[in-house]
């Protein structure tokens, strides 16, 4: 009976410290996503990520770097550079008749964990623009063609140099 009851009081032990683990990653994802929201409202400042770009003032105005067109950005983001497993400089032959000197791209890998979020973020404004932020700067303003899976993305414009991605590099990898 004893090594009944000592079982018993194990096993609801057990449950309890199971089901207390903190919040669920769904949970604790909204919350980075909320964190980053609350930041971005209280200084008026975008931290590094992914954005919905919105057609009216309900978000902030910014111009996209090295031209003359303003978009707005709604405030929240999609995903932050938290979530961003592995963020990398590499050569591509998309600007290189055009620009040679300008021919590389930094590709933005989504943590696996995270891929979920992207996709579905990225399904719901097929046909609509996002906007990538690095260090509250609008760097690059592509239209969504269709949900991304695999969790990756891309600053390719063809208009900076690899000393100037570095640079985006070295700020993604600050804290905002």
């Amino acid at each position: 009976m004893k090594h009944l009851l000592f079982s018993l009081v194990a096993l609801c032990i057990l449950t309890v410290v199971v089901s207390c683990d903190g919040p669920k990653k769904e949970e604790a994802t909204q919350i980075e996503i909320e964190q980053a929201l609350e930041h971005n409202l209280a200084d008026s400042t975008l931290v590094t990520g992914w954005y919905y770009i919105v057609s009216n003032e309900d978000g902030f105005k910014r111009q996209l770097d090295k031209t003359d067109d303003f978009y707005f950005v709604n405030p929240k983001p999609i995903v932050v550079k938290k979530h961003f497993s592995k963020v990398e400089i590499y050569a591509t032959d998309s600007f290189k008749e055009q620009q040679p000197e300008n021919h590389f791209a930094i590709l933005l890998q989504i943590g696996k964990e995270y891929e979920d979020l992207w996709a579905n973020g990225t399904e719901k404004y097929v046909g609509k623009w996002i906007g990538l932020v690095i260090d509250n700067e609008l760097v690059n303003v592509p239209m969504v063609k269709g949900k991304v899976e695999g969790g990756r993305s891309s600053l390719n414009r063809g208009v900076y140099s690899k000393e100037e991605l570095e640079s985006f590099l070295g700020k993604m990898k600050n804290d905002n």
